[in-house]
């Protein structure tokens, strides 16, 4: 959607910029012929050009004294004719380049231009130059690379024999009006520009009959109105106007320059009735459309649901692409032709937008906007030409939402649906009876969360462990979104890396970065890894060293801008809100006086605290802004406290002797020792060692093959007994990385509720390691054992334990899925595959093998006859007859 709100400023070829864009608004459909050449119209009233003073020559820019500036607008009811004329003096060789080279914008679908005369006045005498000029119709699509196309021409004109001091007078018409407005008009004029100019007349003719809005902008120059021929005329004259620079940095809804402009549009609910049938839906559905919204409601149940199901369809499925030829340079083109071509711009990607969400039953409307003026359009007179875009108004019961499907597809849940706040837009519906404000209390936050550890415990002086994480939430996050869509990781990286580089010259990728992107809480995190290898510097004073602190993130929002002695007023980025952690971690104990700065401005608001916890240094940083633009007379006051806040982002760390001299005591092993959760570890160790001796006694059968040959440490045994003599030193060396993070300061940093590392799964995640680490490093020493003393009980418990193994890998990786700082890599899913697999063809070895069977045999106790029982005597009390069966 193409604005249509002129803001004049710069100078010199914005001056002939000016002239031959104004007015060009509301042309009139149908192909042409390019260009024509003709008479003035005779409703047009010559003016003479002005003289420029000398004053006014020394300051011209680009070498050019501009004389008359002559625009001149016939809106009729069928038809528009936008006169202008250009004389201008060229005072050096920068000034020739500048005049000789004419350039004029028309849109051939719906205008005709009409080229009067061009001639070159040197010395008094006129040279005529239409008939022997260089004239070249160029097709310049101005908004290519923000992928609209246009179909707007441009004519060049090129003179040959232009010398310092010729001038050259030039006058055009620009035929037509575009039928999308209605026949109504609307347009503006200016009467000051950037550069002096000797005389700007202005001129507007419109039946008499006609109801017409007029507005005058910072000028006091009267409109002399007359009446004749059916038509009302109004005319300005400005003499020797006065050059007006705006400084860089200055809003775009602020523009004090001179200007008339006029509408016939009478208020906004006229402008919303006029785009009203622009936005409405088709009656009937094209199959593929009616297919798209069956297929949503049946798989999204809520409304909800379905509004964010049909604005991700259009953001992903419909690419960004504007052919805003003729009617369509605010004319939507159909749903149907848009979904099929998979292409369109703001108009097109929000009617298909109204269209399916009207359908599932959401009450929505078009919302035109402007992206750069803002809540400026409140000063603006109302017609169609104020907007450069257009988004959708959605209404779930009492909630409104602001969607805009030219976006990047959004995938964040509604709670997290960013939408910057274009401050007031115009709602396309028959209650709209003016502007509504955009702004909404529980819009999701926009901000930067930064967690800095530098690690220099081992020494200031040696090299120092920079971690940084940072959280970003909302348009940021978006943004970043895009950027490692279109960027490599490695080249992100790079940036990263370079922009530290500028504090820390010394600074090199200890690991690569790390993403984690949480679309539906629309928050990504990155983790960087670096090394400084030398932080220490020598002292101004040069009696000791120095290392400075830096926090460049927060310095970058506090710079001070380019242009600082101004009388426009200062853009700032709002909503801006970044916070930062940054931990130094000492070698030893450091005189740090705790403290706590405040920077409080009308524009932002700067919070700074530092203290110290044992060895670590804590310094947090907070930064908000507040408003959107500094007023000029308030910029003493606002860089004043830029510099009070900047002074404040950096600390130093100072000392004149050697870090842990004999009168610095530099902290002991046991000063950082976890004593609880040590005692903890003692516990466990002894658990799993009465454990293991339990495991010792285990005696099965040996499940002996006396006829096998295959006997004793041979064959994949050898392999297998590698194996087991390496586990003990990979889970004590698993051990004993764990004992850094058990320090007091890494676990209460990871664990205290509150902090910005803090996560409810640390502790179990750090205790279950610990755990494990301990028992498998008891029970490999025991799987030793029994392997060389050939225990019968060797293969289960082999067995058991391995799977056992298995088992803890695969649930510590399950518990570090669940944190958001640590990143599951398809390395580590792979070497679980693989553990896996080695665990089932080690048991079934162990389990079939006739070598196991045959060498595993020895049992823990040794296997004794039982006594054979004793003879016992029987004595008779009575004879016994003993009988002779046989005989």
């Amino acid at each position: 959607m193409r604005g249509a709100v002129g803001v004049w400023r710069g100078a010199g070829r914005w001056l002939l910029a000016a002239l031959v864009g104004v007015a060009a608004w509301a042309p009139s459909f149908g192909q042409a012929a390019e260009y024509t050449v003709g008479p003035v119209p005779a409703w047009v009233v010559a003016g003479k050009p002005g003289i420029a003073t000398a004053a006014q020559r020394g300051k011209s820019s680009d070498g050019v004294a501009y004389l008359l500036s002559d625009s001149q607008v016939l809106a009729g009811e069928n038809e528009r004719v936008a006169y202008h004329r250009l004389v201008s003096t060229a005072l050096n060789a920068s000034g020739v380049e500048s005049i000789a080279d004419i350039e004029i914008p028309f849109d051939p679908s719906y205008q005709t231009l009409v080229l009067h005369s061009i001639d070159i006045v040197r010395n008094g005498r006129v040279i005529p130059k239409l008939a022997t000029a260089r004239i070249h119709v160029l097709q310049r699509e101005a908004g290519l690379e923000a992928r609209i196309y246009d179909g707007s021409k441009t004519l060049n004109v090129f003179l040959d024999d232009v010398r310092v001091g010729d001038t050259v007078d030039y006058a055009y018409s620009r035929i037509g009006r575009n039928p999308v407005f209605k026949g109504r008009d609307f347009g503006a004029v200016a009467l000051q520009y950037g550069t002096p100019v000797a005389r700007i007349r202005a001129r507007l003719l419109v039946p008499q009959g006609e109801k017409l809005t007029l507005a005058q902008r910072h000028t006091a120059t009267p409109a002399v109105v007359s009446e004749h021929d059916g038509l009302r005329d109004y005319r300005w004259n400005v003499a020797d106007a006065p050059a007006l620079t705006v400084e860089e940095g200055a809003p775009d809804w602020y523009s004090p320059y001179a200007e008339v402009a006029w509408s016939e549009f009478p208020d906004w609910a006229a402008v919303a009735r006029w785009a009203q049938p622009l936005y409405q839906p088709p009656a009937t559905l094209d199959p593929a459309l009616q297919a798209q919204v069956e297929r949503i409601r049946a798989s999204a149940p809520t409304a909800a649901e379905r509004m964010l199901a049909a604005l991700r369809l259009v953001q992903g499925e419909v690419r960004y692409l504007g052919i805003e030829i003729g009617q369509n340079s605010h004319a939507p083109t159909p749903p149907a032709t848009v979904f099929a071509r998979r292409f369109g711009d703001c108009k097109d990607k929000t009617l298909l937008t109204l269209t399916l969400l009207q359908r599932l039953g959401i009450e929505a409307h078009a919302a035109l906007v402007n992206t750069g003026l803002r809540r400026g359009i409140a000063d603006r007179l109302p017609s169609p030409g104020v907007f450069d875009h257009v988004l959708v108004q959605a209404r779930i019961g009492e909630r409104t939402w602001w969607l805009d499907p030219t976006r990047e597809t959004q995938l964040a849940d509604l709670a997290h649906l960013y939408q910057p706040d274009y401050g007031l837009a115009l709602v396309v519906d028959a209650r709209s009876t003016g502007l509504t404000a955009m702004k909404q209390p529980d819009a999701p936050s926009v901000a930067r969360d930064i967690h800095v550890v530098l690690d220099a415990s081992a020494g200031l002086d040696k090299p120092v462990r920079y971690t940084v994480e940072t959280v970003t939430r909302g348009g940021p996050a978006e943004s970043l979104r895009a950027a490692l869509s279109s960027n490599s990781l490695d080249d992100l990286q790079k940036r990263y890396l370079n922009f530290y580089a500028n504090d820390y010259p010394h600074i090199a990728v200890a690991a690569p970065m790390q993403v984690r992107d949480d679309k539906p809480g629309n928050r990504i995190t990155t983790t960087e890894n670096y090394t400084i290898a030398d932080m220490a510097k020598p002292a101004a004073d040069g009696k000791g060293k120095v290392a400075d602190i830096y926090t460049p993130d927060i310095v970058e929002s506090l710079r001070d801008p380019r242009v600082t002695i101004r009388n426009a007023p200062l853009q700032i980025a709002f909503p801006v809100e970044v916070s930062q952690r940054t931990e130094i971690l000492l070698p030893e104990t450091w005189p740090v006086k705790a403290e706590t700065t405040t920077v409080a401005d009308p524009a932002f608001r700067y919070e700074r605290s530092v203290k110290l916890d044992g060895l670590r240094l804590v310094i947090t940083q907070h930064l908000q802004t507040l408003t959107d633009e500094v007023a000029a007379a308030d910029m003493p006051r606002y860089l004043a406290n830029l510099q009070r806040a900047r002074e404040q982002t950096g600390y130093e760390l100072w000392w004149n002797k050697p870090l842990a001299g004999p009168s610095v005591p530099r902290a002991s092993g046991l000063d950082r020792m976890n004593w609880p959760v040590a005692l903890l570890a003692l516990a466990m160790l002894g658990f799993f060692v009465w454990l293991a001796r339990r495991v010792y006694r285990y005696d099965p059968p040996p499940a002996l093959d006396r006829g096998n040959q295959l006997v004793g440490i041979g064959g994949w045994l050898v392999v297998l007994a590698l194996v087991l003599l390496l586990r003990p030193l990979v889970f004590g060396s698993s051990l004993i990385q764990l004992v850094h993070v058990m320090s007091v300061d890494q676990w209460t940093a990871l664990t205290t509720y509150g902090g910005p590392s803090y996560n409810a799964l640390w502790a179990p995640l750090l205790l279950f390691e610990l755990a494990a680490a301990i028992a498998q490093l008891v029970f490999s020493v025991l799987l030793l054992v029994l392997f060389f003393r050939c225990r019968s009980s060797f293969p289960r418990v082999a067995m058991v334990l391995l799977a056992v193994a298995l088992v803890i890998q695969v649930g510590d990786l399950l518990l570090a899925k669940l944190l958001p700082t640590i990143t599951v890599n398809p390395k580590d899913v792979s070497q679980a595959v693989g553990a896996a697999v080695g665990v089932a063809l080690w048991s079934g070895y162990l389990w079939q093998s006739e070598r196991v069977k045959s060498t595993f045999v020895r049992r823990h106790r040794v296997d004794v006859p039982p006594p054979l029982p004793q003879a016992r005597r029987v004595v008779a009390e009575e004879p016994v007859a003993v009988v002779d069966e046989a005989g």
